[in-house]
């Protein structure tokens, strides 16, 4: 039970009194619920009751009387320099955090601290059990767990008939008329209070009413850290008298938990790994450590109950790193997400398939675990394999997206068709949008709705929304998988500028990748189901007419669809129109529909130029190769950056598979960049950085870095690479009082970079410049060249630069760190080498080094526990050190 007291008094507190001066009217008021609202408050007819609202500093809180009266309290994100400035808010406490940030980030804060005291009060449910059964086991009543609770709690707690007021202690004769609407059921508690001197907390005792009042009363608040919770005491004493209690307060808190792992799902699924991390944290410890992950759905077999299947699955995975979360969408499915670097989990499910044939599980691949919304894609379509393969588990194959696959010209299509939404709507009014649309168009609309909490009305209306927006027909089955077609183009990078988009959807599918994908889709289908599934799309979706035209019934096409499914890996099904759009794709990709079942209220597209392609497009113009692996766009894959293709994703998944430490590797280098950057722009004043082999942008950035610190700061990228160059025009935006500036260039050419007009334009090099070799010397083999291009840019800097460096080393897992070595040479054609502590102190000879010196990169300046960083010792495999130049 979450409580005022607790969050102000907490270790550490989050919150605390606006008015420090006054003692806190009732600290032990319960939260219930935490929710972000603007300054004019919650919506109008928003339950408020036992809500904790957090709102911004410019609020008025004039609404606080007028709609919140019953809430537990207002967070204002701002300060009372005076407490007379705090506003009358009648009973509801005013608080301020201590939590830095806005009210997003303190929301999340709290909603940390209400996960956090979920599970404490599931760990004292469970003690109290255990006293319960011994003093059922001794046939004594609840005398035994009221003794044990005054023992712990340092108080008297009695329980006395509701109607026998005459029993009543003198501490509460002053809540006599509260404590009767207790017996009668009209208020649920607890009733609170001082009397004679003691603090009384009262609650009632059993399931309907008249009820027996629990009364504890002690010399101390019952709020605060020492807060008992006697509410379940309350439910153990009544399970003794009644044991239907029991079972259900129990039923409520197993409801809290599940709420708790389905709340951080959803924020997976919408990318919000941050958030979702605080709250899958203390449910699944060590698991958004991982550096890969998987995802499975198991699907329950007919008649079985889904939370039965979830203790089998639970049972399976108790000695592995994992979260299982009812899924949101599909009431007969269970979602497992598996730390990647543990055995596969599929052979860890493969007990809980096998113990009934009508169970189906799915397996999506290893990736890290910012792309879990697409592992549980893969995971989901996996199941319909699944349900046809002995043994039922199927594992994902692995088929790129069709949008990687094709070029340039199709994202600028998509862009162009989309750019309606970028007139006229905010960004994040824009961006929400489209996560509820992608969400609706991947599971239909009341799945979309069960997974983000919305109703599937509200799902169907933004669809209607979005597609009026673009001026597309949702009642066409062309123009609904040309929209999802655009938004899954535009969630890739950025098209190179200067590529003119593609004249239509019949250009942009008209691409020798998407005919190989759609071979993929259809191989091994038989022709009878292959014709029905052509029928089924021309007749658009409409199954009477597909099975009057097949001359089968309604309920043969539907196993027929199933069938094909299997084949697929494609839920077939009118409530998975993603699902659905891909198979019209992989129709007429090769060949088999006519082109108007695609283009819609489009029409006829322009006829392909003298290449088979749209006329859109745009020769000459260059665009770097996305079907062989980049170094760069594998580093951004392992970061969870989505500037990476197919053969990137293939290329790293081989390395994951070999190395399962890479993704821990390359995130735990990025997070040094960028403590190290916070802190020199922060604490040591930097405003000046020059990034050397910085790489195609993956957020945060290091100018997004900078700039949150000193809006002033100027930055200059530089990198030879020209695909770094090509996605670093597209992406890169700074502040609008700094300056953010790229330059390809080769980072051994120290005099050419800092001569460069791009440089000079941009920093003032007299005065101290911070620049960084983040993971770029193990590209330099050769010892004597990287001295070279260190010293020439720290003997050119102005005196009271810094440099910061990582360097890949061998030191801790020296196997390990050489079978990534032979990766990337094998599968990127580029050496690297490691060099040990000594080797990386060398190349800082005569440098003044920044406290704590050449360390692990994860333990440079870190706020984790000792016992927590020494897990990662031997998974990181980086040097990291600041320096400063005399």
């Amino acid at each position: 039970m979450l409580t005022l007291g607790r969050l102000t008094a907490g270790a550490p507190p989050l919150l605390q009194w606006a008015s420090r001066g006054d003692a806190p009217g009732d600290p032990g008021r319960v939260v219930e619920r935490i929710t972000r609202c603007g300054p004019d408050g919650p919506p109008v007819g928003e339950r408020t009751e036992r809500v904790l609202l957090v709102t911004s500093g410019d609020s008025t809180l004039e609404w606080v009387r007028l709609r919140a009266e019953n809430a537990a309290g207002v967070v204002v994100c701002g300060e009372f320099d005076d407490p007379a400035e705090v506003p009358d808010c009648g009973l509801v406490p005013v608080l301020t955090p201590l939590v830095p940030g806005g009210p997003v980030r303190v929301a999340e804060a709290l909603m940390g601290a209400q996960i956090a005291a979920l599970q404490a009060e599931v760990r004292q449910v469970e003690t109290y059990t255990d006293v319960a059964a011994h003093a059922m086991a001794e046939g004594k009543g609840p005398q035994g767990v009221l003794d044990w609770v005054s023992r712990e709690a340092h108080a008297h707690v009695e329980v006395v008939d509701g109607y026998r007021e005459q029993d009543w202690p003198a501490e509460v004769s002053r809540q006599t008329a509260l404590l009767r609407e207790l017996v009668r059921g009209r208020e649920h508690g607890p009733v609170r209070g001082v009397g004679d001197g003691r603090y009384v907390e009262v609650w009632p005792v059993g399931v309907g009413p008249p009820h027996r009042l629990l009364i504890a009363s002690r010399d101390e608040p019952w709020g605060g850290r020492g807060l008992f919770g006697l509410e379940q005491v309350a439910v153990m004493v009544a399970g003794l008298l009644r044991e239907e209690e029991v079972t259900e307060r129990e039923h409520r808190l197993h409801a809290a938990v599940q709420a708790a792992r389905t709340s951080a799902f959803q924020y997976l699924m919408v990318g919000d790994v941050t958030s979702a991390g605080r709250a899958v944290e203390p449910l699944a410890p060590g698991l958004m450590a991982a550096g890969v992950v998987q995802v499975a759905v198991v699907e329950k077999a007919p008649g079985e109950e889904r939370e039965a299947v979830a203790e089998e699955v639970e049972e399976a995975l108790q000695w592995g790193r994992a979260l299982t979360v009812l899924c949101p969408v599909d009431a007969a499915q269970l979602i497992v997400i598996w730390d990647g670097a543990q055995a596969p989990v599929q052979t860890v499910l493969e007990p809980v398939a096998e113990a009934d044939p009508d169970r189906a599980v799915g397996v999506s691949g290893r990736g890290p675990l910012e792309h879990a919304a697409r592992l549980y894609g893969a995971a989901a379509v996996s199941v319909e394999a699944a349900r046809r393969t002995p043994g039922g588990v199927a594992v994902h194959d692995g088929r790129p997206p069709l949008a990687e696959l094709l070029d340039s010209s199709a994202r600028a299509w998509a862009r162009e068709l989309l750019a309606p939404l970028e007139w006229n709507l905010a960004t994040a009014e824009r961006q929400r949008l489209l996560e509820v649309c992608s969400a609706g168009i991947a599971m239909g609309a009341h799945g979309a709705g069960r997974l983000l909490g919305l109703h599937g009305d509200t799902v169907t209306a933004r669809l209607d929304e979005l597609t009026a927006r673009v001026n597309l027909d949702r009642s066409l089955l062309g123009d609904r998988a040309k929209l999802d077609l655009a938004m899954r183009l535009a969630d890739l990078p950025p098209p190179v500028p200067g590529v003119a988009p593609a004249g239509g959807v019949r250009q942009v599918l008209d691409h020798e990748g998407a005919s190989h994908w759609g071979d993929g889709v259809l191989s091994g289908l038989p022709p009878r189901l292959l014709s029905a599934l052509v029928t089924w799309v021309e007749r658009e979706l409409d199954p009477e007419a597909t099975a009057e035209e097949l001359g089968i019934s309604t309920s043969t096409l539907g196993g027929w669809l199933r069938e094909a499914g299997t084949f697929t890996h494609l839920p077939l099904r009118k409530d998975r129109p993603g699902a659905v759009h891909e198979l019209l794709w992989a129709l007429y990709t090769t060949g088999r529909i006519h082109p108007s079942t695609i283009t819609g209220s489009e029409g006829e597209a322009q006829p392909a130029g003298p290449d088979g392609r749209g006329q859109g497009a745009v020769a000459g113009v260059g665009q770097p190769r996305t079907d062989t692996p980049h170094p760069a766009r594998l580093y951004d894959y392992f970061l969870g950056g989505r500037t990476n293709y197919a053969a990137d994703r293939i290329a790293a998944q081989q390395t994951v598979e070999a190395t399962p430490t890479i993704a821990v590797m390359a995130r735990e280098n990025r997070a040094f960049m960028l403590r190290a950057v916070r802190h020199l722009a922060g604490q040591e004043g930097m405003r000046q950085f020059l990034d050397l082999g910085s790489g195609i942008p993956t957020e945060p950035n290091l100018h997004q870095v900078v700039q949150a610190e000193a809006p002033s700061a100027r930055i200059v990228y530089v990198d030879e690479d020209p695909v770094v160059h090509a996605h670093a025009q597209a992406l890169l935006a700074g502040s609008p009082l700094g300056r953010t500036a790229f330059l390809r260039a080769d980072a051994a050419d120290p005099s050419g970079i800092l001569t460069s007009s791009e440089v000079l334009e941009c920093l003032d090099l007299d005065q101290p410049v911070a620049l960084s070799l983040v993971a770029l010397l193990p590209f330099v083999t050769d010892d004597q060249t990287a001295h070279e291009m260190i010293r020439g840019f720290t003997g050119a800097l102005a005196p009271g630069s810094f440099l910061t460096l990582s360097h890949l080393t061998g030191d801790f897992d020296p196997g390990g760190t050489e079978v990534v070595c032979r990766q990337y040479e094998r599968l990127a054609g580029i050496r690297i080498k490691t060099r040990s502590h000594d080797e990386v102190a060398a190349l800082l000879d005569g440098l003044e080094l920044v406290d704590p010196g050449i360390v692990l990169v994860h333990r440079w300046r870190s706020d984790r526990s000792e016992d927590d960083l020494a897990d990662d010792d031997v998974r990181v495999g980086s040097y990291g050190a600041v320096a400063r130049i005399p």
